[in-house]
């Protein structure tokens, strides 16, 4: 096995779990050995999900430490870009909220729940500062997400969908939900159960309807809203249908070429076949 050699160099962040640094490398042969790696693999060709070039364990300070080699975000995170203005124009936001789409579009279509999408987890990347998908220390497959329910819940409380506050489901839906939390919070620099904290904001999530109501948000932009904060997840828009939502489209009307809408999806676990129908992207 071939071995990626590199060099750690400046901490650039620090989260629960993990540690961020920049590192210099000198070849690109290496061969990852862990399941998280195996999932970016599977979308290295997508131009919306953060780059691995592979990983590695290393021993530092006593201490045995896993390492992730990704494509370096200089500009940060959306996160980081709500710290300094607090909110985002709206146009940026459709144009940050497309790729992101976009690249859930791939993560499910893979059979591939990410689990925990927020502004921390969506990094800006290159000089146009193109939105990528990151972290996915959470991420599960539709298979695991129908047999989750262990009492073990996912995400990160403000942007976890009622399903799996109340039942541990996990479906595509639940990133839905999230980036129905992220874009409302990118526009309107507030974020959703703002009036809450710890098991408050699961109660909330758990028994009332979620109010995005807000002068900064356009018509469309509150009706894309409406079709990602829905608490029964089988009436959830998917991430393909939300790409011909009016909110996405030019101010033209003319109809957006990323994405054909579909009328249904058929998924296939084990021996078990699903199909679901999915509602007439017309009919607003």
């Amino acid at each position: 096995m071939a071995e990626l050699l590199w060099k750690r160099g400046t901490t650039l962040g620090q989260g629960s779990f993990s540690v961020v640094s920049l590192a210099s490398t000198s070849n690109a042969l290496f061969r990852g050995c862990f399941s998280i790696v195996e999932i970016l693999r599977m979308f290295k060709h997508s131009p919306y999900i953060i780059h691995c070039f592979g990983a590695n364990v290393s021993f530092e300070n006593n201490v045995n430490l896993y390492n992730l080699l990704l494509k370096y975000a200089f500009g940060g995170s959306l996160a980081d870009l709500l710290q300094n203005c607090n909110s985002l124009p709206e146009v940026e936001v459709k144009k940050h909220t497309k790729n992101v789409l976009l690249g859930l579009c791939c993560i499910h279509n893979n059979g591939i729940i990410h689990c925990d999408t927020k502004p921390g987890n969506i990094l800006l990347v290159g000089r146009d500062k193109t939105a990528k998908i990151a972290d996915f220390g959470l991420s599960v497959t539709l298979e695991q997400g129908m047999n989750q329910k262990q009492g073990v819940i996912r995400g990160t409380e403000r942007y976890m969908a009622p399903e799996s506050v109340i039942n541990t489901e996990y479906t595509p839906q639940v990133d839905i939900w999230a980036l129905g939390c992220t874009v409302y919070e990118l526009i309107t620099g507030t974020r959703l159960w703002e009036d809450a904290n710890g098991d408050d904001v699961l109660d909330k999530i758990k028994f009332e309807e979620p109010k995005f109501q807000n002068s900064k948000l356009s018509n469309e932009a509150q009706d894309f809203l409406e079709k990602c904060l829905v608490k029964n997840p089988s009436s959830c828009w998917t991430a393909d249908l939300l790409l011909n939502h009016p909110f996405l489209k030019k101010k033209s009307g003319s109809m957006s070429l990323l994405h054909k809408p579909i009328q249904k999806i058929t998924f296939k676990i084990g021996n078990h076949k699903f199909v679901r129908q999915l509602p007439n992207p017309t009919n607003r």
